[in-house]
């Protein structure tokens, strides 16, 4: 489900930007989306002391891991 657009940072290179927020299975979480500066899909919103980042991981790690 499309919830309108929200601001991304990219773990690999550090690019901010907008990109759609999407929902993350039915969860309360926004989809990755890919970088547009170097095309990674390491991004997260970025939250308050990094816990997004955290949570994220997680992520990255199963997509990488079923898109190698």
């Amino acid at each position: 489900m499309i919830r309108g657009k929200t601001t991304f940072k990219c773990d690999n290179c550090g690019h901010k930007f907008i990109g759609i927020d999407a929902e993350l299975g039915a969860t309360i979480f926004t989809a990755p989306v890919k970088c547009p500066k170097c095309g990674s899909m390491r991004t997260y919103p970025p939250s308050w002391f990094g816990a997004n980042k955290l949570f994220y991981k997680k992520i990255w790690e199963e997509y990488e891991k079923n898109n190698p």
